[in-house]
């Protein structure tokens, strides 16, 4: 038996691929503020952009420092965090 590739299930692999394509960089775009201030921590360095709605920042000028021990938000988006420090210079 001769096995055809319909339209729909062609249209519907394509359409997995796109949304797996662009889960991380949707998900990363919704946890930080990508044009937002870079964040460092003293014992950690620079993590990455300001993470929304976080209450652990502080405002200390042009850049925001972690004042918690949890870096668990930017562990979980650290190729996001490494790429969003090298394109804006702070890595």
């Amino acid at each position: 038996m001769k096995r055809t590739i319909t339209v729909s299930s062609l249209m519907s692999v394509v359409a997995m691929v796109l949304v797996g394509a662009l889960y991380l960089p949707v998900r990363f775009a919704i946890t930080f503020e990508l044009f937002g201030l870079p964040v460092n921590s003293p014992t950690h360095g620079w993590l990455g952009p300001t993470p929304r709605g976080s209450s652990c920042v502080a405002d200390i000028g042009k850049v925001n420092t972690w004042q918690c021990a949890d870096i668990s938000v930017f562990q979980k988006h650290q190729y996001g965090c490494r790429v969003w420090l090298k394109a804006f210079g702070y890595a």
